[in-house]
């Protein structure tokens, strides 16, 4: 297996045509099924049903697609790296971000990179924590902010921004963002929530079941739009941090109020690979980013969050 066979077979999974691959490699067709069939023969497997109406993956095929992506994808990062002009840095960062934080972030992240390292190719992937950390450990992404994630030998864990968790309800609800609920009195309110396996529905359900509450569940999604736009409509309330509804609640269409209850705050961590050697280009991405979020809540644009960040 070399580069060669792997570039051929990215390709004509991407045009579903050998002519079309071809003319895209610069090679003839001859030479293009040649490599597949080398690649097919040293691997045991089929990795393309080919027909009339072009070439599609066996499920083989569909196994090998990610690790050849990520194989060409580590090959140009290290030549982006090894033939950089002194001073400059250049290379490709692909950035997990919370979907509940991405609208304050991403844009941040973004205006931060192309100012100091214009050279830099900035890839943003927006998710949930659970998906964040699949795609860190299979090495689909280079570093994520993300929260509460379980422990991983994988995976190294930076502690930076606390934050408490907000009943949201809509424009017409009682709630008055000045007063503060326990538990308690919140039992009562039919909740729209994202469903299992998302990491702020595990922490909800841990806190309601320490405190002896019951969990009035009225819908369950897993949209954080969809979750935000049935609650502005009436539909019921919600548990989220302020800073994903912030939009919304300085435009009057929601209203808030804290719960009192330690249980009810997450922690955000930057998320890195512990086993893959970082290249340099995304390890002083990671210190921007840091100090990028440590501004923004200094900025006062991450309402209510706390700066937790140890050197």
């Amino acid at each position: 297996m070399d580069i060669k066979q792997l570039r051929t077979f990215i390709t004509i999974l991407e045009v579903e045509n050998l002519t079309k691959a071809a003319a895209m490699l610069n090679i003839v067709q001859p030479a293009v099924s040649r490599q597949i069939q080398m690649l097919e023969d040293e691997l045991g497997v089929k990795l393309f049903n080919r027909s009339r109406h072009g070439m599609a993956l066996t499920d083989e095929g569909k196994v090998l697609e990610p690790y050849a992506r990520r194989i060409l994808e580590d090959i140009e990062t290290a030549k982006l790296e090894l033939t950089a002009n002194k001073g400059i840095i250049r290379g490709k960062v692909h950035i997990g971000v919370l979907s509940s934080i991405s609208e304050l972030l991403s844009t941040l992240i973004m205006n931060l990179i192309k100012e100091k390292y214009p050279e830099v190719q900035v890839k943003i992937s927006v998710g949930y924590s659970g998906h964040l950390k699949e795609w860190l450990e299979m090495g689909d992404i280079d570093l994520a902010l993300m929260y509460d994630a379980t422990p991983s030998k994988l995976i190294d864990l930076t502690p930076l921004v606390k934050e408490p968790l907000f009943l949201i309800g809509s424009a017409q609800s009682t709630l008055q963002h000045n007063e503060v609920l326990e538990l308690k009195k919140i039992e009562k309110f039919p909740l729209i929530l994202p469903f299992h396996p998302h990491r702020l529905r595990s922490l909800i359900e841990q806190a309601y079941k320490q405190n002896g509450s019951h969990l009035n569940i009225y819908a369950e999604t897993n949209d954080l739009n969809i979750q935000k736009q049935l609650v502005t409509q009436g539909f019921g309330y919600t548990i989220l941090p302020l800073v994903s509804v912030i939009n919304e609640f300085r435009a009057g269409l929601i209203k808030v109020t804290p719960i009192v209850d330690p249980a009810f705050s997450r922690v955000i961590t930057l998320a890195m690979h512990s086993t893959r050697n970082i290249p340099k280009h995304i390890r002083i991405i990671s210190r921007e980013i840091v100090e990028c979020v440590e501004q923004s809540i200094e900025q006062k644009k991450w309402p209510k969050a706390e700066w937790i960040y140890k050197s």
